[in-house]
């Protein structure tokens, strides 16, 4: 008996692992839970990592002293006059020694560069978050074609039904009966299509994602609802006070000025400390001496103009980044609210309206009032309001997560 009961249980935990994986596959996915997946396998962020890693690598090297340098002779040596011969050698130690002027702001022009290699890698994870919500609200949008696609087909095989009945009870023309199935193959086409591109925006989504999602994901998200109305000031407001981008570009400022500093300290020379004993045939000598290079022909003049070029240019990044930023919010904030009050329209006027006009047709329609022709106009008239919205609901998301973007994530 217990030998019999072995494959059932296999089966039972067969079933159970599948039951197991189609409740993982069949989980929608959540804005936020894709957000956290896509920072951590998104290789875009990885390279931006990297750089931090190498600026770490160059505090490290400005840390490092000089190494010191060990010297030795050996000769073979006779005393003149006389035939007594010996073995000579010299010993010396040296060390340089930086300026600590010079070192610490080689170390502080370091410190600057890693804190703007970590501002880019914020920048880049905006970067990877706005596209991520880009191809997020499309496969959203596209979920909400195929409901509706699927509305209206269904709502087109019901109509056919009902004339295929009329016209079988002789109270309907042939004509209405093709009319109808004109109107459910048109709208099956569109079911179609609309699933097709469903499918094709989510392996572009799961793609970007490096395929970490299961097959047949889906995902859930607010999208007729509109975020609070927030005026122009604060978002300028916002993308000057946070924007990562900007904050990398002080840094860099901040960076190059420390170097421009160091080169400026660069034209006096290091100290070279030096130890040494020397023993000869006839003569034994310890001593130490000190050895400074003279800037008579190099006192780093080019140096300090290249370094000085370097700081104006990263001023001039840094206003031109705070230019480009200012105008692209203008821009893309008007085009965020013409889509917010094309949002709203549909919401308050078009589309209410077009659903009652769409009623009236029905009703009329069932009571003989009104032919199929008018009723299928009507529903076309609500079909293309209906599809319109969701496009001006999609267009809105998308300006909107263009806008945080832009403004680097401040609101």
């Amino acid at each position: 008996m217990r030998l019999k009961r072995i494959p059932v249980l296999a089966l039972s935990c067969v079933l159970f692992l599948a039951h197991g994986s189609w409740a993982a596959a069949a989980r929608p996915y959540s804005l936020k839970d894709l957000e956290e997946l896509a920072l951590k396998v998104h290789p875009g962020l990885q390279k931006a990592r990297e750089e931090v890693r190498k600026n770490e690598a160059e505090l490290r090297i400005a840390k490092q002293y000089p190494n010191p340098q060990v010297e030795g002779t050996v000769s073979r040596e006779r005393e003149i006059p006389g035939p007594e011969t010996g073995v000579g050698y010299t010993v010396a130690l040296s060390q340089t020694l930086e300026w600590p002027g010079r070192r610490a702001r080689r170390q502080e022009a370091a410190r600057f560069g890693i804190d703007s290699a970590r501002k880019l890698v914020t920048n880049e994870e905006l970067n990877v978050i706005a596209k991520l919500r880009e191809l997020f609200y499309r496969v959203l949008a596209d979920e909400q074609f195929v409901k509706v696609a699927k509305e209206n087909l269904d709502s087109a095989k019901q109509l056919l039904e009902l004339i295929e009945k009329r016209v079988r009870l002789g109270e309907s023309r042939q004509i209405e009966l093709i009319k109808a199935q004109v109107e459910f193959y048109t709208l099956e086409r569109e079911h179609e299509k609309a699933g097709t591109t469903l499918s094709g925006d989510r392996q572009v989504l799961n793609r970007f994602l490096l395929e970490n999602l299961p097959p047949g994901f889906t995902v859930t998200g607010k999208f007729t609802a509109l975020d609070e109305a927030v005026p122009l000031p604060r978002w300028r407001e916002a993308a000057l006070a946070a924007h990562p981008l900007l904050a990398a570009q002080n840094s860099a400022l901040r960076q190059a000025e420390s170097a421009l500093s160091a080169e400026r300290q660069a034209w006096m020379p290091d100290v070279t400390v030096k130890a040494f004993h020397n023993k000869d045939i006839d003569l034994s000598a310890t001593g130490g001496g000190i050895s400074i290079p003279l800037p008579l022909w190099n006192r780093k003049g080019g140096e300090v103009d290249k370094a000085a070029a370097s700081r104006r240019q990263a001023e001039a990044d840094l206003n031109l980044t705070r230019q480009e930023l200012e105008t692209k919010l203008a821009a893309q904030y008007s085009l965020y609210m013409v889509a917010r009050r094309q949002v709203e329209s549909f919401q308050k006027n078009l589309l209410p309206q077009a659903a009652e006009s769409l009623r009236l047709a029905e009703f009329t329609y069932r009571q003989g009032e009104t032919g199929l022709l008018d009723l299928l106009d009507s529903r076309r008239v609500y079909r293309a309001t209906e599809q319109d919205y969701y496009k001006a609901l999609l267009e809105y998301w998308l300006a909107r997560a263009e806008l945080w973007r832009i403004t680097g994530g401040g609101i």
